[in-house]
């Protein structure tokens, strides 16, 4: 892993600056959602939920697929030896987490959200990366990226594998097919996989992931009750699965694949920097909500999985700035 390229440089920063508006987008409809006109909030965006929920989001599907196909193609996917690091460890980061929210939510209904705890979303983990500035040293930046890739890769075989049964055929044909389109695609000449990608980008990091943020995490937030809220298992499992499971997962993922010669580490990466990168993707909203809304029927499940996501974003991207700002070393 050496220094950024171009494209991967204006990547992140459009992920990076997307991060702000998604933060942004979600604040407003917590807003609106916790103020008195929160039944216009209700009533404004219930005509558009399945345009935005299946038709916009089906651009979102379709851009993760792009950026799968160029890591195989043209990225860190394509040498085997530089994405076996990044890939192994973002099998811990899903494995750990699930197991943690299983754990929490045995015997219940609930469980069968477990996917809900595996996603990163790469706006807000590479906006709280943005943060740190020149501190942090371009190794981690791919590291991070590529995890967050395959991530995206793993969850959307998760959705395939486990979901499919509870997927209508519109919702089929806007994930899996979306991202089945994008890596059937033939990449031309002229119209390349990289170019599409530096295409949609812009629409669906500033457009159509703050659009189903503002649609789908406004929750009304009863501050009395809050405390038994964030005990209830789907709620406690998610952070602790996020906050605790990611790092322990990714750190501890990312040391056997190094102790079993599967994989090698940048010497300008540590382990306490794999730590503070794997803090920072216990944040997702995303795809976690997209699962959630096929996983779980009920109103009162699907606020305390927002409540859940939502603490644990926080608590990951502090903790998580905390740990890089203390240990990395720029190398650069």
């Amino acid at each position: 892993m050496s220094r950024l390229g171009t494209f991967f440089t204006k990547f992140i920063k459009t992920e990076s600056s997307s991060g702000i508006a998604l933060v942004i987008a979600c604040s407003v409809a917590l807003i609106f959602a916790n103020s008195p006109f929160s039944d216009s909030y209700d009533s404004f965006f219930s005509p558009f939920n399945a345009f935005i929920n299946e038709g916009l989001m089906a651009v979102f599907f379709f851009l993760v697929g792009l950026e799968i196909k160029r890591e195989f193609t043209e990225g860190e996917f394509k040498n085997p030896k530089n994405a076996a690091l990044p890939v192994i460890a973002a099998i811990g980061g899903m494995a750990i987490p699930a197991a943690i929210f299983v754990l929490f939510n045995a015997g219940q209904s609930s469980v069968e959200a477990w996917a809900v705890a595996m996603p990163t979303d790469i706006a807000l983990a590479l906006g709280a990366l943005a943060l740190l500035g020149s501190r942090i040293d371009s190794s981690l930046k791919i590291f991070l990226l590529t995890l967050a890739i395959a991530d995206d890769l793993f969850s959307i075989l998760i959705l395939g594998f486990f979901y499919s049964s509870g997927i209508s055929a519109i919702k089929i044909a806007t994930t899996i097919g979306a991202v089945l389109l994008a890596l059937a695609l033939p990449s031309g000449k002229v119209i390349t996989t990289t170019k599409l990608i530096q295409w949609i980008h812009p629409y669906s990091a500033f457009l159509i992931i703050p659009l189903f943020a503002l649609a789908n995490i406004g929750v009304r937030i009863d501050f009395s009750t809050l405390g038994q809220t964030l005990s209830s298992p789907i709620a406690s499992g998610l952070i602790l699965g996020r906050v605790v499971g990611k790092i322990v997962g990714i750190t501890l993922f990312a040391w056997l694949a190094i102790q079993l010669k599967i994989a090698s580490k940048p010497l300008s990466l540590s382990f306490k920097e794999i730590a503070g990168a794997g803090a920072l993707a216990g944040m997702g909203l995303t795809v976690s909500l997209f699962i959630a809304e096929l996983a779980l029927t009920s109103a009162t499940d699907l606020a305390e999985v927002k409540v859940g996501l939502i603490f644990a974003a926080l608590i990951s991207a502090i903790l998580g700035i905390f740990i890089l700002r203390k240990f990395s070393i720029p190398n650069d």
